[in-house]
């Protein structure tokens, strides 16, 4: 519809509550929303609140401002230009910043279009600010469209900002101007804008995420004995016990699936520790800042106590909450558990298990190879984190043993189930919810007999290994995120059943741009992120001798790799990483006998990947031949790690697949 279409049919709403058949449905609801609201047509400003309440407006949604500041001051120039402005408001409509064009900031003042404004539906009828909010989608509104007549010479466009973690709204980003600048591109400018701050939102989160875990792990010798829960600034629980969180659980106040910790997010953080005590009387809590900011809190429910031989006093001992650890002191892992040693004082094969007695063999964990100090450090947090249960993100290099330190993380955590892992790549968009959940007998045409279990029943009890999460289809991401909430799975045909599954992901790929770019969806990112650690590359590791003897060991434990060769092979830059290092190791292996030749080496680690890049079928070739090469020839398995079918590595190596 044109303007004087509009401009019709909104004088037919407002003299007989009729509306036009060809109206947008967003410009038709706001207006009987409004009429709801017993909105004045003639009414000429939008409210506007006090400078002390926009003052403490202002200071509420800090976050927000500060994630939305690059955007609005990237508009002073391109929206001057566009004789438009950019307007930031609070969840409930108030206007808290505004940037553009001077001209255009002046000219708002008219109908109060500036700082302390409220634009609402209730308080100026239509609008795109107040409709955005009602809606909660990005809206559109020109001119007539808008529901006051004074407000009807201004087009807006507007976009809700949400919390990365729940999808609350946090606030609105608004692009408006006279509406004779009318231009349709806005709202697309708009929701660009609104998906930037809400990414510099996700990235403070997973910083303020990071912080709170590490504040827990430094300290977690003074809780010992204690069941904790680690909650952050919007009250959701990071991690915690499955006893706290049942006390916890006990102690709701809130929605049927919200825990009562999530009231805190409305609260100012120094209204926390009246809170916290009110929720659970029993806890002592560790508030957590970082710059004068609150960013969460540690909830200990304390174990009771008997007395030592040693203190038989009738008093009750300090609460561990009063204790301070040693600082030289580092948290003790898990019963079973053995942290990688520190170089300075242990030999550098620390992964090797300790020579002393066990009631359980030695945990495979122990075959993860960490004597550079870089990796120790993400070794120990990895460990720390399986023997909690606390979902794990492995980033680094293709080749940089991404699995292996996953199941490395699976040994740690000390769980009996299975280490399952899933190349998210391959798993094909038709069958995903049948691959991961199962299905029950007759589901569909061609269901095998009996049903199957899927890949998360298969890791019930054990662990669930995401491998190129990076490469998951969206598809696949929606069923995720739905599984995580509530792990819960429903074959196809089948009735719903729990599971318990310790979730590891890693990827080469870096999340946070594809977040940005809308092929990963952030609220599954910080799920999967909980702890994230990074692998280095293998020239950046100072433990190459040691990855070298573990691996021909593996092998060839005949071959004999001196120190001439070791350092030749460290010379090279190694962009396959370890996984390179072994398909070398092993020609070495094969062509060298018992004690090989100083010539056959060189040969074989002159053999450099070439500098020019083949066609896309020489690359998939090579990429097959490397891939069974380390797996000694296994087919299966090269099928599996590439995301290929068996009759593919087949025909890659000149055989017949077998009948």
């Amino acid at each position: 519809m044109d303007q004087r279409d509009v401009r019709a049919a909104w004088e037919r709403f407002v003299e007989r509550g009729a509306l036009a058949g060809e109206l947008r449905s967003p410009v038709a609801n706001s207006w009987q929303r409004s009429r709801r609201h017993q909105v004045a047509v003639d009414r000429a400003t939008a409210p506007l609140v006090a400078e002390a309440e926009l003052f403490r407006q202002r200071a509420k949604h800090g976050a927000l401002r500060h994630a939305a500041r690059p955007a609005l001051e990237n508009s002073r120039t391109f929206l001057s230009d566009a004789h438009s402005i950019m307007i930031l408001t609070d969840p409930s409509g108030l206007i808290i910043d505004t940037e553009g064009d001077a001209r255009v900031i002046d000219a708002g003042r008219a109908v109060h279009l500036e700082h302390g404004g409220r634009w609402s539906e209730a308080d100026i009828g239509t609008n795109a600010i107040g409709a955005a909010m009602a809606e909660a989608r990005p809206v559109q509104i020109h001119g007539a469209e808008h529901f006051c007549t004074e407000v009807q010479r201004w087009t807006c466009a507007a976009v809700p900002v949400r919390d990365p973690i729940d999808g609350e709204v946090l606030g609105i980003v608004d692009i408006s101007g006279p509406a004779a600048t009318f231009n349709p591109h806005s709202l697309a400018l708009a929701v660009c804008v609104g998906q930037q701050v809400e990414s510099v939102l996700a990235r403070a989160i997973k910083e303020d995420h990071e912080r709170l875990l590490q504040h827990y792990l430094a300290n977690r010798a003074i809780w010992a004995a204690d069941e904790c829960l680690l909650i952050d600034r919007r009250g959701n629980i990071l991690h915690g016990s499955e006893i706290a969180r049942k006390a916890i659980a006990d102690s709701r106040r809130g929605g049927a699936h919200d825990p009562p910790t999530r009231i805190l997010k409305q609260l100012d953080f120094t209204d926390w520790p009246t809170k916290l005590k009110e929720l659970i009387p029993s806890a002592s809590f560790d508030l957590v800042a970082h710059e004068d900011t609150g960013i969460g809190a540690v909830i200990v429910l304390h174990a009771r106590r008997r007395p030592s031989g040693s203190d038989r006093s009738p008093q009750r001992a300090d609460p561990p909450g009063d204790r301070r650890p040693n600082s030289e002191a580092r948290p003790a892992p898990p019963p079973g558990l053995r942290f990688c040693e520190d170089p300075a004082t242990k030999r550098p094969d620390c992964a090797r298990p300790a020579n002393r007695q066990s009631r359980r063999s030695p945990s495979p964990a122990t075959s993860f190879v960490a004597a550079d100090p870089a990796v120790q450090a993400v070794v120990r947090r990895v460990e720390i984190a399986a023997a909690r249960k606390v979902p794990i993100l492995i980033l680094g290099e293709t080749g940089t043993g991404k699995e292996q330190l996953a199941r490395h993380a699976h040994a740690a955590s000390g769980r009996t189930g299975a280490f399952v892992p899933v190349n998210c790549a391959a798993l094909p968009d038709s069958l995903i919810e049948a691959e991961l959940f199962g299905y029950a007998e007759g589901a569909f045409t061609g269901a095998r007999r009996g049903g199957a279990p899927g890949l998360v029943q298969e890791a019930d009890g054990g662990t669930l290994f995401l491998d190129e999460i990076g490469d998951m289809p969206i598809a696949l991401q929606a069923v995720l995120l739905r599984l995580i909430d509530d792990w819960t799975v429903r074959p196809v045909g089948g009735a719903r059943k729990r599971v318990d599954v310790f979730l590891v992901s890693a990827t080469n790929a870096g999340l946070e741009d594809a977040v940005a770019q809308g092929r990963f969806r952030s609220d599954l990112l910080y799920r999967l992120n909980t702890v994230e650690v990074t692998l280095p590359r293998l020239r950046d590791r100072t433990d190459f001798e040691s990855i070298v003897r573990h691996l021909i060991d593996g092998i060839d434990p005949r071959c004999n790799v001196g120190a001439q060769t070791i350092a030749s092979l460290a010379a090279r830059s190694w962009p396959g990483n370890i996984r390179e290092l072994r398909n070398i190791l092993a020609r070495i292996a094969l062509a060298c006998g018992d004690e090989p030749g100083s010539a056959t080496i060189a040969d074989l680690i002159g053999q450099t990947p070439p500098t020019k890049l083949g066609s896309l079928q020489d690359m998939q070739l090579a990429s097959i031949l490397a891939v069974h090469a380390e797996t000694a020839g296994n087919v299966s398995e090269t099928a599996r790690r590439l995301g290929v079918s068996r009759n593919t590595v087949y025909r890659a190596l000149g055989q017949t697949a077998p009948r």
